[in-house]
């Protein structure tokens, strides 16, 4: 491997922590992607692409390494727009996210790794694919403490209840995480597993949507179901709501432009390929039907909320969550419809139900783009599904951090599996809670020893049953 030592790789010590490390791609191990040269802008000898093989990657050996944290970067190029990558550290899996960068190379930061003393392996592999990598880079990661954020809500009238809950939150905040789980099944799973009841329990109002009702849905007694839950075991509550489309349901199975069968039942109608309903439209015309559909929505779930409100039961609502995917009809028609529906729905809540027991809970992404406002939003936070559970999620974290930091907490509203937070706290990631997901993508992703290791973790506050 001396291939790898060439011109512009700074030479490694013992004391090789405190150096900067580079290494051009085409110097690295390479498996089912090619070297190139018809691009111009690039480092060394040459760049390695496309990245379209299933299991394409690039490899490098790290010599001489000081165990810490390290910042992991990539000298790329995304001629065919933003894409995410794979990569690996002495066997454990991360992402990350590239920006559409078409006619240059440049610079990103693919988060923090963690290194061990001697040789380490990392490889660069395919995520989505067609990309160009240039070079990477690592370089030492000092970690930096969250700054303290206001502990008041956007809500200038939140009850008591809900501005102590907000207090109880941030007294853990920057030290501990609180754990969390969705649906009553796998929670218990978790209590029977560990011992411990997860901080946070999570449960969704959908079937609260009008037009599923249209088509049967029988919500009936979730709400006091709820209710009552929440009073015996003392979590705290987060809400989705996963919102039919008011009107526009295909219900029936279709061929997109692409070709692709699309199976689009009622009941999937809060994905945008399962609707017609166009959010940029109906909002460009407050006297319209569907305009008045979005209202007829939004106060049917304002007719739950308030049950939660007389009941004194304070909400970490996550309405219109993930709407930079483009995946559910609230965030198809791009940043600023989204922003215009949520601040809608905040106004029509607040203002017109008089509801003062939410906590508004953002969970989008770092894309500023799509942030509704300071003055809209309690938390922020994003969904991520690592495809290793052990990934620090790192560098997700750190892109929050950039723009959030000593304004808002951050929190890992929605997570596949459970995550390591005892891990994660060495790479200064600090989630104000998580919420697992449920079935096959929750806690039974885990094995039992572990899920009770993750849970038991004294970086993890949970609820004693």
């Amino acid at each position: 491997m001396k291939s790898l030592l060439l011109a512009g790789l700074l030479a490694l010590t013992p004391a090789a922590h405190a150096q900067t490390l580079r290494i051009e791609a085409e110097n690295g191990q390479i498996a089912n992607v090619a070297v190139q040269t018809q691009n111009s802008g690039f480092s060394g000898a040459g760049y390695v692409g496309n990245f379209s093989q299933d299991d394409a990657r690039v490899s490098f050996k790290l010599p001489n390494i000081k165990a810490g944290i390290y910042h992991l970067k990539l000298r790329y190029s995304a001629p065919y727009g933003e894409k995410n990558f794979d990569f690996k550290v002495n066997g454990i899996g991360g992402s990350g996210h590239l920006t559409a960068l078409k006619d240059s190379f440049g610079w990103t930061d693919a988060g923090k790794i963690e290194l061990q003393n001697g040789t380490n392996d990392i490889s660069i592999e395919r995520g989505w694919g067609y990309f160009l990598l240039d070079a990477i880079e690592v370089a030492p990661a000092p970690v930096v403490p969250l700054k303290p954020v206001p502990t008041r809500l956007v809500d200038a009238k939140a009850s008591l209840v809900t501005r102590a809950l907000y207090r109880r939150l941030l007294r853990d905040y920057r030290r501990k995480t609180l754990s969390g789980q969705f649906d009553i099944k796998d929670t218990e799973f978790v209590r029977q597993q560990t011992g411990v009841l997860p901080s946070v329990y999570g449960s969704d109002l959908i079937d609260y949507s009008p037009s599923r009702r249209e088509h049967g849905s029988k919500p009936e007694g979730q709400s006091e179901a709820t209710i009552q839950r929440i009073k015996k075991t003392g979590q705290i509550l987060t809400l989705t709501w996963h919102w039919n489309s008011p009107s526009g349901l295909i219900d029936a199975t279709y061929t997109n432009g692409e070709g692709k069968s699309i199976e689009a039942p009622w009941w999937r109608g809060f994905y945008t390929d399962a609707t017609r309903f166009d959010v940029q439209k109906a909002l460009a015309d407050p006297g319209g039907a569907n305009y008045k559909l979005l209202l007829r929505d939004i106060d049917a779930i304002a007719v739950e909320l308030k049950k939660y409100q007389a009941a004194n039961v304070p909400i970490l609502w996550r309405p219109l969550h993930e709407a930079p995917g483009g995946w559910f009809w609230w965030g198809a028609k791009g940043p600023e419809s989204f922003k215009s529906l949520w601040h809608l729905v905040f106004q029509r809540l607040t203002q017109t139900h008089g509801l003062h027991n939410l906590i508004w809970t953002w969970a989008g992404d770092a894309r500023a783009a799509w942030y509704p406002g300071d003055k809209y939003v309690d938390i922020v936070g994003t969904d991520l599904y690592p495809s290793d559970g052990r990934d620090s999620l790192a560098g997700q974290f750190d892109a929050l951090k950039v723009q959030y930091d000593g304004k808002k907490p951050i929190a890992l509203c929605e997570v596949g599996g459970v995550p390591d937070i005892a891990r994660m706290k060495r790479f200064g990631v600090n989630w104000l809670y998580f919420a697992s997901w449920t079935g096959d993508l929750g806690p039974q992703k885990v094995a039992p020893d572990e899920l009770k290791r993750r849970y038991l973790a004294p970086e993890v506050v949970n609820v004693k049953p």
